[in-house]
């Protein structure tokens, strides 16, 4: 991408933002929120190539594509290939559930930036991402309601709620005394009944204490609640240790799934963030791209393969029907290959939003022949020349709002884009 591009994009963020202005905003229909519903995110970091799969492209003067052919599911194209069968199994058994949106504009081309607006909606590394918000909103009460399995989450103001398996299970190691890290010979600590009650003793005098001087009101007041109920919370989490396995587990993203489906289906978090741990930055050889859709495409069909099979907390039920998946990746790669084969980073990209809740079989949002983001009609999707420029936080807006969520009251009065939404 060069200093033109970049500009151009920047420019058109700050020309959808003054047409968004709060006035603007607020003159819009109220869009309406969902029913409470757990979330689970998969992020493909590194900045994946869409024209591969979710954004299909026609080989031009302006586009390099890799090998394949436009394959319709129902009402939703997707560019699939038989050097890519995990991709077209997936959307062969899952297109119906799966809403593809295209043209997400994040109008920056640096990694931790455009992932920090992808799935917090903002551009404030202190906010919270999507799963925390929607555990804070609609689980604080489960013994781990945010769970990241990955390497980068934004749990913000709801930290207390949140926590890290580590890329070896090393959460096991606070849980469980039988496998905690060694301790140079000498016997894991293990405490008795009686001093576990007489630390809780502690914990609640040094709450009461601070709750009776800077802590009785407002944001210290909160501080000290958190720090209760984190304790509450630990006693819960040890109860249902066993869920998470054993210390060493290197989580891939096949581990990572079903890890995730034990978290929801026993009621320990509300939502979690998996990571799939591919290079996808393929600065040097794009091709690999082809691979990396495999393993991504593969755990996909995994994930909802597990939703599908498990019962939902409604009679009749499943899991698919009560739970939102979100895939997603930071930006995309240039529509050109560089001199070295490869791909750079494009401030565009798209997203897939899938389960319960969600209007699928359709693509929402467009680009152009070089994977430039077209204005869109905000209330169907579609290409629309008085449209508006589809941004970060109008995606995220919309998954918080699916997931029965206000996303104005995390996001400010941000303009939702919920046309996937059923």
């Amino acid at each position: 991408m060069n200093r033109r591009d970049l500009l151009k994009y920047a420019g058109a963020a700050g020309a959808v933002s003054m047409l968004s202005s709060p006035l603007t905003r607020l003159a819009a229909a109220p869009r309406a929120i969902g029913k409470p519903r757990r979330l689970l995110m998969v992020l493909a970091q590194g900045g994946w190539d869409t024209t591969y799969a979710l954004d299909p492209k026609a080989q031009s003067a302006v586009c390099d594509i890799p090998a394949g052919a436009i394959r319709r599911f129902g009402n939703l194209d997707v560019f699939t290939d038989a050097s890519r069968p995990n991709v077209t199994a997936f959307f062969t058994k899952y297109a119906a559930n799966t809403a593809v949106v295209r043209g997400i504009s994040v109008a920056s081309v640096a990694h931790q930036e455009c992932v920090k607006r992808m799935a917090t909606g903002t551009r404030s590394e202190v906010n919270p991402d999507m799963g925390a918000i929607v555990a804070h909103d609609n689980g604080n009460d489960l013994p781990l309601p945010y769970l990241i399995l990955g390497d980068t989450a934004f749990a913000g103001e709801y930290a207390v709620s949140a926590g890290r398996v580590g890329a070896t299970n090393q959460i096991i190691a606070l849980l469980d005394p039988a496998q905690a890290y060694p301790s140079n010979g000498r016997p894991q600590l293990a405490t008795t009944n009686a001093e576990d009650a007489l630390l809780a003793r502690y914990a609640n005098a040094t709450a009461n204490r601070l709750r009776a001087t800077r802590g009785s009101k407002g944001y210290n007041r909160r501080r000290v609640e958190d720090f209760e109920s984190s304790i509450k919370r630990g006693k819960q989490l040890q109860g249902v240790r066993d869920g998470f396995g054993a210390r060493g587990r290197t989580l891939t993203i096949d581990s990572q799934v079903d890890l995730a489906l034990d978290a929801l289906g026993r009621d320990i978090s509300q939502a979690v963030m998996l990571n799939t741990r591919l290079p996808w930055d393929t600065h040097d050889t794009n091709t690999d791209q082809a691979g990396f859709h495999e393993t991504t495409f593969g755990g996909l069909t995994r994930l909802l393969d597990g939703l599908a099979a498990r019962p939902g907390r409604d009679a009749g039920t499943t899991m698919l029907d009560d739970t939102v998946v979100v895939c997603f990746s930071e930006f995309s790669r240039t529509p050109k290959l560089n001199a070295n084969l490869g791909k750079d980073h494009w401030p565009v990209t798209s997203a897939m939003v899938m389960g319960a809740g969600v209007r699928g079989g359709y693509g929402y949002g467009a680009t152009t022949a070089g994977v430039e983001a077209r204005t869109i009609d905000f209330a169907t999707g579609a290409p629309s020349a008085t449209g508006k420029t589809l941004m970060s936080n109008h995606f995220v807006g919309g998954v918080l709002q699916l997931c029965g969520v206000d996303a104005v009251s995390h996001l400010g009065a941000t303009e939702v884009f919920d046309a996937f939404v059923a």
